[in-house]
């Protein structure tokens, strides 16, 4: 392969980073994801409230690090053993609450629950820092009942690009919210270039064109 062969697989890898567009797919868990646990606060109110690197805030006075019982009607109602809790707790019909990081994300989910039959249909979604939505899907699970039940959902993205989570609903609960990154997909094709323009230096001209 000659230089100019090699230099512009080099440009065309790293262009191909500079565009690629954000993809985000559900998942209903989340492996080598690190838990964020949210402090026992019982906070009341729009927010900001910020814990670890995540500012937490609501469209609506909702709970953030409730340490007590809140029940989900049907889908039956958690204890607190769980651990803290945000929630919003259906001061209208249609309130969101927003977990917005430091640093952009590869993926983010948590253990939800939520009461099914009341108000509108409740949405996760996940948005990059232009506040353009990424993904976005309805929650329709059926627990049967029960204390501590719920469902792992969230979004795995192709690459580093989640800057914000929502939960929209009337009644919806989250604990153990889980982050996940990796080395940013841009960063990651610069190297790959750069290696590769590095090993032009080591092509040689043929002997015929050779100077003198």
């Amino acid at each position: 392969m000659t230089k100019k062969h090699l230099a512009g697989l080099a440009i065309g890898v790293m262009m191909f980073g500079m565009t690629s567009v954000a993809v985000a797919s559900l998942i209903t868990s989340l492996p080598g994801g690190t838990i964020v646990s949210m402090p026992a606060v019982n906070y009341v109110g729009l927010g900001p409230v910020t814990f670890s690197d995540i500012k937490w805030s609501s469209t609506n006075a909702s709970f953030f690090g409730r340490d007590s019982g809140f029940g989900f009607g049907s889908n039956g109602l958690w204890d607190g053993a769980l651990g803290p809790m945000a929630d919003v707790y259906g001061l209208s019909t249609l309130d969101t609450m927003k977990f917005e990081f430091n640093s952009l994300l590869k993926g983010v989910g948590g253990f939800l629950n939520y009461l099914p039959g009341y108000g509108s249909t409740p949405v996760i979604a996940v948005f990059d820092s232009t506040n353009t939505l990424i993904e976005s899907s309805e929650l329709n699970f059926s627990t049967g009942g029960g204390i501590n039940t719920g469902q792992f959902y969230g979004f795995l993205e192709n690459s580093n690009s989640i800057k914000y989570f929502t939960l929209t609903s009337a009644y919806i609960g989250i604990t153990n919210l889980t982050t996940t990154n990796a080395v940013p997909v841009p960063a990651a094709i610069w190297l790959f270039g750069s290696a590769i323009l590095g090993m032009i230096g080591f092509v040689r001209p043929k002997s015929g064109n050779r100077s003198r």
